[in-house]
């Protein structure tokens, strides 16, 4: 990670170990937090549907001749490919609403399309220069608490592949969701939801006074370090850091772990929304927010395990060692921003047989499991004295000597552990993270 970053830079950033933590501390701590802010603030704003999408709600449903009236089988939106079902459609005054469903995500939304032809959105394929027209919807997508997000979108219909190519306009919250959500057809007047207020809003100040904390302690572990004149790799940095945001404190019960866990779901909810709402490489950095929830979302359920004490130390080690290490992590945000595009479109494009494949390729907690497989269930002195305490693992800080496994010197600075000699005398320091 080094080589990558210039000379200059590297000396301001990185020449102690204090500005080496924070450095970390501010890519892994601040700037999720960042997109997290962003992302409540854009939907907790009111929002407010197009007149062409809404219709009353004692208009009658009519299903006859359903493909012809609804004709829309897919949907392009931030470059990934959606399957669309119509269920009914409404003759209202300004034409024909059409009510469709992207079922395995439970989004609901109104479509209308224009009756002349226009120029073509810019992802439409050259095949629908000459047959596209204009195209409006908005969709609600059902979360776990009782609220849907919004989404207002426009872009044109290519009656050749009957697929629309659309953007999104407006982002939102309504308190709806279950039957009153599929039964809903719109309103002209203005929705917001409060419970996704209250939510949101609890989520990020628990997420900001755990990035107080974690700050505090990188700063105050920083500069013993630079006091005892050790040293800090990236991958010792990262893995101090990472602890100290853990979502949890080490005493915690489940109960607790519980209510932590709801807050993290919705936040997982909210990047998955987002994911589709963004084009471009704002959509990247969308996927890294939410393969950074997952992992978080994945570590919590872990340390509920662990709390119970169902596993035996061997599992419990060979468990946290394949999926939970630094490396498996990093690894696998990075890919998963890469690949979690495409993964989606060949995912709402197939059956579970044919998306076999693609979910294998995407498995990326396999990714950079290397020395010998022996290392993820070997018993370490270190594992069991710190036992559930610990977030997550280093590989690359084991050693094999003498047939036993034990954690370097140096990687033990990413626990917080520093190692100080006075004449003949060895003291070591614990940091409480």
């Amino acid at each position: 990670m080094e080589r990558w970053i210039p000379g200059w830079v590297r000396d301001r950033l990185t020449s102690t170990a204090e500005r080496r933590l924070l450095a970390v501390w501010f890519v892994i701590g601040e700037l999720p937090l960042a997109l997290q802010t962003r992302s409540y603030v854009q939907f907790v704003k009111p929002h407010q549907m197009p007149a062409n999408l809404v219709v009353s709600s004692d208009m009658p449903k009519q299903t006859t001749n359903l493909t012809t009236f609804c004709p829309v089988t897919a949907f392009v939106l931030a470059g990934v490919w959606w399957n669309f079902e119509a269920t009914h459609y409404y003759k209202a005054e300004q034409g024909v609403v059409c009510h469709a469903v992207v079922p395995q995500y439970n989004l609901h939304g109104n479509y209308f399309i224009g009756s002349s032809k226009t120029t073509p959105y810019r992802t439409t394929p050259s095949s629908c220069d000459n047959d596209s027209y204009p195209f409006e919807q908005y969709l609600y997508h059902g979360s776990v608490g009782y609220y849907s997000f919004y989404e207002g979108e426009v872009g044109t219909y290519c009656a050749t592949s009957k697929t629309a190519y659309i953007i999104v306009e407006v982002l939102g919250s309504y308190d709806i969701n279950g039957a009153f959500l599929a039964k809903d057809t719109g309103s002209t007047s203005s929705r917001k939801s409060f419970w996704y207020g209250i939510a949101g809003l609890t989520w990020l100040v628990y997420r900001l006074l755990l990035i107080r904390r974690s700050y505090v302690s990188c700063r105050r572990y920083g500069r013993r370090c630079d006091e005892l004149g050790e040293s800090l790799r990236y991958s010792e940095a990262m893995l101090f850091v990472q602890e100290s945001i853990r979502l949890t404190a080490h005493g915690a019960t489940n109960y607790q772990r519980t209510a932590l866990l709801y807050l993290i779901v919705e936040g997982i909810m909210t990047d998955l929304f987002l994911i589709i709402a963004n084009d471009g490489w704002m959509s990247r950095v969308q996927y890294a927010s939410m393969g950074y929830n997952l992992s978080g979302l994945m570590l919590l359920l872990f340390e509920m395990l662990e709390n119970t004490n169902l596993l035996k130390e061997k599992w419990r080690l060979r468990i946290k060692r394949t999926f939970f290490s630094y490396e498996t992590a990093l690894v696998g945000e990075f890919v998963g921003a890469m690949v979690f595009q495409s993964f989606l479109s060949g995912l709402n494009d197939s059956d579970l047989k044919r998306s076999k494949e693609t979910a294998l390729a995407v498995s990326y907690y396999f990714w950079s499991l290397h020395r010998s497989l022996a290392a993820l269930s070997e018993p370490c002195c270190v594992d069991t004295a710190v036992g559930v305490r610990s977030r997550i693992s280093l590989l690359t800080g084991y050693s094999f000597e003498d047939g036993k496994l034990f954690y370097t010197a140096a990687a033990l600075k990413g626990f917080g552990m520093l190692k100080m000699e006075e004449s003949s005398r060895r003291t070591t320091f614990p940091e409480t993270i």
